[in-house]
């Protein structure tokens, strides 16, 4: 256990260092904050084996000792929380959103208010591998070694916000597109 999670500690630490590195070619704002956003996930990510290692070395040094059984647990739960934190639902780099398909609501994360879900609100648009600025390819090695699932996505929580980015994303002139040729 205590050598894979070094290894993993090793790993996430270089591949920070790599994003780190990779956001200085950034051309855009929202790729330089993706590249932020991960790297602030590795730190927590990190953080989080080196809990786990703690808690496994205090564990091996209380076997047979009236501490090993709370040793085990505190090890349990750090290894627990790894588990419900990064490996059950994919982290967000860019825009969260949460669905409650039971009650068939939505969470606006813009204003903090759940509302009905009475169309295909919100809309999730990913981001394309070309905009991130290399890290579409970190992301994926990063998954491979972690098994952490992560998601760039841009959420809209109107048609007119989703349409308008599209516009925006396009650089295409909506007059031009819909101008009637001979009127003007």
């Amino acid at each position: 256990m205590a050598h894979n999670t070094l290894m993993l500690i090793a790993q996430l630490s270089g591949l920070r260092i790599l994003v780190l590195a990779n956001r200085l070619g950034c051309d855009t704002e929202r790729a330089r904050a993706v590249h932020d956003r991960l790297a602030a996930k590795l730190a927590e990510m990190i953080q989080a084996q080196r809990n786990i290692l703690a808690a496994d070395r205090a564990r091996v040094a209380s076997r047979g000792t009236e501490d090993e059984e709370d040793a085990f647990y505190d090890l349990r739960h750090y290894q627990t929380a790894w588990y419900e934190t990064w490996l059950i639902e994919p982290v967000a780099l860019l825009d969260e959103y949460l669905v409650d398909d039971l009650t068939n609501e939505y969470f606006d994360f813009n204003t903090g208010e759940w509302h009905r879900r009475d169309s295909d609100i919100p809309i999730v648009v990913p981001v394309p591998a070309d905009k991130l600025c290399g890290l579409a390819k970190i992301i994926a090695e990063i998954e491979d070694i972690s098994g952490v699932r992560f998601s760039v996505e841009n959420v809209y929580y109107s048609e007119a916000e989703a349409e308008a980015a599209w516009w925006e994303s396009t650089g295409a002139n909506r007059d031009e597109v819909f101008a009637v040729p001979g009127r003007s």
